[in-house]
């Protein structure tokens, strides 16, 4: 994998699979490294691939969502006017005999990939439409080796319940989604009747934290009206969450497939808004990820080297992108990898790539580069503060 050479305040920032360094201004001519700062990258090791230390799945355990987001990558058309619950992909529900199929299928990969631990993503639709199947999938894989797992939620579902038995059987972090303060979260990730979600979906995340040692991200999917008001939902959840242990993560909504206009324009400005929100997180104590390029355990090896993506019928797809979109399976659990025409293999963030124009690509750049910057003085200033007290 090639290099990703940035250039921000500090110096010229390298990302490579394993990791980012930050490097000279005289170690880069005209968006190059030079020889020097060649020799820098070969001793820092960022840019050689590393074995996997575990097998990932993304396992679906329901298609079927209770959301009528207008945006979700998942939906195949608009909802008719004054509806809210647009058509999505076909419906699949994981069942026992299924979960099995997984089991035998996962086993033989493992030991191809030499890895004895799982790492198990659950997913959806919202997979809390079927917790049964949830927790009897990480019981299963529980017996074929130690499992960590993550979940991607809407967090209506994750009571207090749900979130100990999942707990109990490796589930570390979920990853919730929200569309901002409660005002404009409450007017676009509705239930499928309409109503707004943002005061159950923050009480149960305060509840599983009183209740339970999960971390928890907040994707915060980005509008341009949620743009100027991101330090304030950064209040409001300080408010209510344990922020040490919550991710911020500010995404601009994508138009997938042309049927959702977020009005992001990839404007300087709105660079700006996000690191703004980003410093106004960090201020209140939430964690900030550091921004990377490494390698995808699911999607970036072919044919299950190193990981799957299994919907809740079995069929394989390469990536969370193409779950339950005709002309993108792979294979089945059955079957195992079977012959695809080569556009169906898709990695994490190749449908936005493929519509990204030159301001969304230098939207990117400067984005990473500023949050690079941004978190590079907060470390710089609470290791000096630390120091300061000692």
């Amino acid at each position: 994998m090639a290099l990703r050479i940035l250039e921000g305040r500090s110096g010229v920032w390298c990302q490579g699979t394993s990791g980012t360094l930050l490097l000279p201004f005289s170690h880069a001519e005209d968006g190059l490294l030079t020889a020097e700062g060649r020799a820098a990258v070969a001793r820092s090791g960022i840019a050689e691939e590393r074995p996997p230390r575990r097998y990932s799945l993304t396992v679906v355990t329901a298609t079927d969502c209770n959301l009528g987001c207008p945006y979700c990558f998942q939906n195949t058309a608009p909802a008719e006017p004054g509806r809210f619950d647009p058509p999505r992909i076909p419906r699949a529900v994981l069942d026992d005999a299924t979960i099995e199929k997984i089991a035998a299928f996962t086993g033989p990969r493992m030991r191809s990939a030499g890895t004895d631990r799982l790492f198990v993503l659950l997913f959806g639709g919202e997979p809390l439409l079927n917790p049964a199947a949830c927790r009897a999938l990480l019981s299963r894989l529980g017996r074929l080796a130690p499992v960590t797992a993550s979940m991607v939620s809407n967090g209506v579902l994750l009571t207090p319940t749900a979130a100990k038995s999942l707990s109990a059987l490796g589930l570390r972090s979920v990853q919730v989604t929200l569309d901002g303060p409660r005002d404009l979260h409450d007017g676009l990730r509705t239930t499928r009747a309409g109503r707004g979600t943002f005061e159950r979906i923050i009480a149960n995340l305060a509840a599983a934290q009183e209740t339970t040692d999960l971390r928890f991200t907040l994707r915060i999917n980005t509008t341009a009206a949620v743009l100027p008001r991101l330090a304030d939902l950064a209040d409001q959840l300080a408010d209510r969450l344990d922020a040490s242990r919550c991710v911020f993560d500010v995404a601009p909504v994508l138009n997938y497939a042309g049927l959702y206009d977020a009005g992001i324009d990839h404007t300087a400005a709105e660079v700006s808004a996000v690191l703004s929100g980003y410093a106004a997180a960090l201020g209140r104590g939430f964690e900030v990820g550091w921004p990377g390029v490494g390698a995808c355990g699911f999607c970036t090896e072919r044919d299950g080297t190193t990981g799957a993506v299994i919907n809740a019928d079995g069929t394989l797809y390469s990536c969370w992108e193409t779950i339950g979109k005709p002309g993108y399976e792979v294979g089945t659990l059955q079957n195992g990898y079977t012959e695809y025409p080569e556009h169906a293999w898709v990695s994490c963030g190749e449908f936005a790539a493929r519509e990204s124009t030159t301001g969304s690509a230098s939207f990117a750049d400067r984005l990473t580069v500023g949050l690079l910057e941004l978190l590079r003085s907060h470390r710089r200033r609470a290791a000096a503060l630390t120091a300061g007290v000692s």
